[in-house]
């Protein structure tokens, strides 16, 4: 068998960028990540444990100026604030600052004389994604150019969650998508990312502002009786990064499909598959309320919105469901309850976690994670298409069910991503067929 070809461009016309040495308190989104595991574990361990690693990677159906991609990529990461950030730890005050950017080199990976270029591929990203990431020390992104054939191209990177988020890793994709696009045609690149700062500071404003008085006396009046969340398995375990997937690819007519039910039931496609999941967790479970985790990208109105950073919310969304209600009944009470959340999203589910649970870190909010993601997975670099495809997202508590629903016309992607501890391969098959097969008869339910 041959072996893999790997090799390095360095010497980036970019190289040279580099940004001041201010050092910054964590975010808010930043704390929940660094706190659990505690500054003396992190100096130790170098968070070794890949339960927050973020990896994607652009499947690229094309041919692939390497130079112009080269630039694009490095352009896009020097820009990119976040990526180069590196944390000190001072008595018990954590502090973030931008190291000077420097070229991260973009390995570039051969794999085209393999057997199974594609497979290789998958196999060689896993690995890597599997690896430690140090906060303390660094380098917290990596990134390589893996080449499966003349015509089709894989760019994969790695972080952390506690710099990156899904939205980040999209304004990432689409700014490298955009340069190359503007290299390979001759043209100006577009407007950069904005400040990493002015995020920090929005985020400093809303922790001491009447807006978050509100949203806290929302949430702690709301789960003042602390529910318990249920699971469609029988134990609690710590969260993990290493988690086991199953996924099943639907035609655009599927959408259609739901869109009709929704009608009926005189919500969105996305509350019905929602509304799914909680009848689903309701039948099997016997319980009548049941509490899900619903992703909030908390970038409306925010200087975030052009930022690559981490700042996403998972809130608690309790849904009462009768033993014999109808689908349209459980797809209205859940679009009441997203519609009664939505303007309170900010507020950090592990603040109120610890309202309710102090001293028991093991409580959860909530049990399986349903993301409908409106994100889109479309890129173009120059006239070649390219669509990305998430290996790692963060931690995985219990089951999370994602939808990406991001672009009009396109195949459909359910992904059930499992806690192994908690789960078999077995059951999570189970679980995303009997979830399919509710879906598909849902026109009958309603």
């Amino acid at each position: 068998m041959s072996t893999f070809s790997e090799s390095t461009f360095s010497g980036s016309a970019f190289s040279t960028v580099t940004f001041p040495t201010v050092h910054w308190p964590l975010s808010a989104a930043q704390r929940d990540l660094w706190l659990p595991l505690g500054h003396e574990s992190a100096r130790r361990h170098g968070w070794d444990d890949p339960v927050h690693a973020i990896a994607q990677y652009v499947d690229i159906q094309g041919s692939v100026d390497l130079s112009a991609f080269r630039n694009a990529v490095e352009q896009a990461v020097a820009e990119a604030e976040c990526l180069h950030l590196r944390f000190t730890v001072d008595d018990d005050q954590v502090w973030q600052h931008v190291s000077p950017v420097r070229s991260v080199p973009l390995t570039v990976v051969d794999l085209s004389d393999q057997a199974e270029p594609l497979a290789a591929a998958l196999t060689w990203m896993r690995a890597d994604t599997g690896r430690s990431v140090e906060l303390i020390n660094g380098p917290l992104y990596r990134h390589a150019l893996l080449v499966v054939a003349d015509d089709r191209f894989l760019w994969y990177y790695r972080t952390h969650n506690i710099v990156l988020d899904d939205y980040g890793c999209f304004l990432l994709n689409r700014r490298v998508a955009d340069l190359y696009s503007a290299r390979t045609a001759g043209r100006a690149g577009g407007e950069p990312f904005g400040s990493l700062r002015s995020v920090i500071d929005e985020d400093a404003r809303y922790t001491e502002s009447a807006a978050c008085s509100r949203d806290r006396a929302f949430w702690t009046q709301r789960y003042a009786d602390a529910p318990v969340p249920v699971s469609l398995a029988d134990l609690t375990v710590p969260a993990t990064g290493r988690f086991l997937r199953r996924s099943v690819t639907l035609p655009p007519s599927v959408v259609q499909d739901w869109s009709e039910v929704a009608d009926r039931c005189g919500t969105s496609w996305s509350t019905v598959v929602i509304a799914t999941v909680a009848s689903y967790l309701r039948h099997v479970t016997g319980v009548p309320e049941v509490v899900l985790g619903l992703p909030r990208m908390c970038r409306r109105r925010s200087v975030s919105l052009n930022v690559p950073c981490s700042v996403a919310n998972i809130v608690p969304l309790r849904v009462e469901i009768a033993p014999d209600a109808s689908l349209r009944e459980v797809s209205r009470r859940v679009a009441d309850e997203v519609l009664a959340v939505w303007p309170h999203e900010r507020y950090r589910s592990e603040w109120l976690r610890h309202e309710l649970h102090s001293g028991t870190r093991e409580r959860r909010l909530y049990g399986p994670v349903v993301n409908v993601s409106p994100i889109s997975y479309e890129l173009w670099f120059g006239d070649h298409r390219g669509t990305s495809h998430p290996l790692a997202a963060g931690a995985v508590h219990d089951l999370t069910v994602t939808v990406h629903a991001g672009d009009a016309g396109a195949d459909l992607r359910v992904d059930f991503d499992a806690n192994p501890a908690m789960y078999t391969a077995d059951d999570l098959t189970v679980h995303l067929r009997a979830f399919l097969d509710l879906l598909d008869t849902a026109p009958t339910r309603v």
